[in-house]
């Protein structure tokens, strides 16, 4: 066994290892290699690679909430919209492979996989909360904000616009047609 390592050093491995190489290609084998072990040295920490997966998307959800809960603080409506936007754009584009593994996910399968978005989710209903909107209304605009970000960026990563025109371009486009969405579903409430 390698002296200092722990589940830790393991996860933190495993996430640069997919960042450079994609989700696809983190296996135990890979791992161990990476940190200088045989693969059976990994199993005192994690219980195969089912476990290390669920590992990486938890550990992916917990450093983007941080970097989101960063950007959004001090800010509110749509400064705080659009910093929450950049934050997660920036995450997915310096952490692919941990996005990935971050995807396909139940949030609802246990209660570590809820608290690993809780945060995000919570930081969104308070930006939200700015604005005149039912609590119903919210949860539609989070789902909205949710398909676009996870959508539009794993196209992005994977290289899927293949338009000269500008993808960071595209990406403010949509977030201004979000956000006057948003405006506007507000305006019509105080007209009526």
């Amino acid at each position: 066994m390698k002296a200092g390592l722990d589940k830790d050093i393991i996860l933190k491995t495993a996430a640069d290892l997919a960042d450079a190489e994609g989700i696809a290609n983190v296996t135990l084998k890979a791992l161990a290699e990476k940190l200088g072990v045989k693969p059976p040295s990994l199993y005192k920490h994690i219980n195969g690679l089912e476990e290390l997966n669920k590992a990486l998307m938890l550990y992916g959800w917990k450093s983007l909430e941080k970097k989101v809960t960063r950007a959004a603080v001090g800010k509110s409506k749509e400064d705080a919209i659009r910093a929450i936007f950049y934050a997660y754009r920036d995450y997915v584009k310096e952490h692919p492979g941990v996005f990935e593994a971050m995807q396909w996910y139940n949030m609802y399968q246990s209660e570590e996989n809820l608290q690993a978005t809780e945060e995000i989710v919570a930081v969104l209903f308070q930006v939200l909360s700015a604005y005149d909107l039912q609590e119903e209304q919210k949860v539609h605009i989070v789902r909205m904000f949710r398909v676009f970000l996870q959508g539009f960026l794993m196209v992005e990563i994977h290289g899927g616009f293949g338009n000269p025109v500008s993808i960071t371009e595209s990406f403010d486009f949509s977030l201004e047609i979000l956000l006057n969405g948003i405006e506007n579903l507000t305006k019509g409430k105080s007209e009526t």
